[in-house]
């Protein structure tokens, strides 16, 4: 064991220390590879949140045009689906209007605006939009 650390301390009083080329170019290889196995998976993962957001807030839109439907005792919804209109919207501040009076459809949702647009047809049944306004309506 003596013999053992008298090399160790000589072999380090000669420079005999440190990492050679080929030990840094494999170390750097293997970050290169792991780089190139996990980049795509993160860009995936960051898709799939998106298309969840999308679908929860098309289901709080939904619910909360049941939730109204219910509470007032409306059976059809005035939309923006009704008649020629082709227009979505993100603005739910005096949408929708059914039997005649207009309410505060925004009060049964957390906000007054939502980020994705929205269509509905009579039945108050919604399907998601694109996240732009342009998307017409079925």
């Amino acid at each position: 064991m003596k013999r053992y650390f008298r090399e160790r301390l000589r072999s380090l009083r000669h420079g005999d220390s440190g990492f050679t080329l080929v030990e840094l170019l494999v170390v750097v290889g293997i970050i290169v590879a792991l780089a190139a196995v996990i980049i795509p998976n993160v860009a995936s993962f960051a898709n799939r949140g998106d298309t969840g957001a999308q679908a929860a807030e098309n289901d709080n839109i939904q619910a909360a045009i049941d939730s109204m439907m219910a509470d007032k005792g409306i059976t059809a919804v005035v939309g923006l689906t009704s008649g020629n209109s082709s227009t979505s919207s993100n603005a739910w501040t005096a949408l929708p209007t059914g039997a005649g009076t207009a309410f505060l459809f925004s009060l049964y949702l957390r906000e007054a605006t939502t980020k994705y647009f929205y269509c509905y047809d009579d039945t108050g049944l919604v399907t998601q939009q694109d996240i732009t306004a342009s998307a017409a309506c079925p």
